[in-house]
């Protein structure tokens, strides 16, 4: 189960959640910044090469110069205020937390 968590100054969002993805996209990158893809994924870019990628059924891929992420979500944490995004899995032992910053 999703827990309902909140980041200081941030948004905790199921990354199913076509809609409130999108606006937590628009705010954590730009308007302009995001895109969706003809596969239903929604995509933040931050430049030629950086990017946040999310598909329909959860899964991220980001992207930036020195390293990247591919993997499911069971939530994205949305820290504005720090410039951060968080992608969490409640699996255990193995958990996974990734942090993508703003550039």
């Amino acid at each position: 189960m999703r827990r309902p968590l909140r980041t200081d100054g941030g948004t905790v969002v199921d990354p199913t959640d076509r809609t409130a993805l999108r606006r937590a996209l628009e705010q954590f990158a730009d308007v302009e910044a995001v895109d969706e893809m003809d596969d239903g994924s929604l995509r933040a870019r931050f430049g030629s090469q950086t990017h946040v990628t999310v598909t329909a059924d959860g899964h991220v891929d980001a992207g930036m110069p020195l390293h990247s992420f591919t993997g499911p979500a069971d939530h994205l944490e949305f820290d504005h205020d720090a410039g951060e995004l968080r992608v969490r899995t409640d699996e255990g032992e193995d958990a996974v937390a990734y942090v993508f910053r703003r550039p």
